[in-house]
């Protein structure tokens, strides 16, 4: 009888310990990432993390270009491989990152090769028959070689927005300062960046803000309030407005 009274307070031990806390709500302190593995000069710190937030917003709109084929449900395989992917986003930035030093393409290597597996990982999902929307957008391709470009650099990438639909797209305070004053200056809103402390790290914080284009005014436009394919409320948005923007932190060497 005994034992089993201890293990049933053992179990219900964790519930009488919260009972009295908040449950569901971020953590206080920390930061999303300081082990950096890779730091660039103070010199290439700008140039760096403008590479990335380009090469990701290179990459949205090659996959924009592919939308049409991706939610066509009559279509199976829809030839869209990680290698077809890679070579077309390669092309586009070729220009890009001609001036770029062995550090910086080292790092742009690791980017290119988490975008390439991410669209080999969403191959299963891109040619499913039948399903016109799976749930794959190029921001979800952005989050996820974001994630896996991160477990090997370091480097944070995010993609906060002024209604975001992600968890992992909500702004934190300095994003949210950068978004007001990019939402402000409408169409004339232009890249930015400042240096920071990130833990005891000595960081870039890059911001380029996202206008909206045509294709997205079906879930981000308007009537306001509607509700979008996906189940989302739209946002009211025209094209051309500030919808979020590519946040990039890059490690400063000490």
């Amino acid at each position: 009888m005994k034992k089993i009274l201890l293990v049933s307070l053992f179990f219900l031990m964790p519930w009488y310990a919260n009972a009295e806390g908040d449950i569901g709500i971020a953590a206080k302190g920390g930061f999303p990432e300081y082990l950096f593995l890779e730091k660039v000069k103070e010199s290439e710190a700008h140039s760096t993390a403008e590479m990335i937030s380009k090469a990701l917003a290179t990459g949205r709109m090659v996959i924009f270009a592919q939308m049409g084929k991706l939610t066509d449900p009559a279509l199976g395989d829809k030839g869209f491989t990680g290698d077809v992917f890679a070579n077309q986003w390669k092309a586009a930035l070729e220009a890009e990152f001609m001036d770029a030093s062995p550090d910086q393409q080292r790092i742009i290597d690791k980017l290119l090769w988490a975008g390439k597996l991410s669209m080999d990982n969403n191959q299963d999902r891109l040619n499913v028959k039948g399903v016109k929307w799976k749930h794959f957008l190029p921001a979800k391709w952005a989050r996820e070689t974001g994630l896996m470009f991160n477990s090997r650099t370091g480097i944070v990438t995010k993609q906060p927005a002024v209604n975001y639909r992600h968890p992992s797209n909500a702004p934190d305070q300095k994003e949210i300062e950068v978004l007001s004053a990019f939402v402000d200056a409408g169409s004339e809103a232009k890249p930015k960046g400042e240096f920071a402390m990130m833990g005891k790290q000595r960081v870039y914080r890059y911001f380029d803000p996202i206008m909206l284009i045509q294709p997205c005014l079906a879930c981000h436009g308007k009537p306001k309030g509607e509700l979008d394919m996906l189940g989302f409320q739209k946002d009211g948005f025209d094209a051309g407005d500030v919808i979020g923007l590519i946040s990039v932190s890059v490690a400063v060497e000490e």
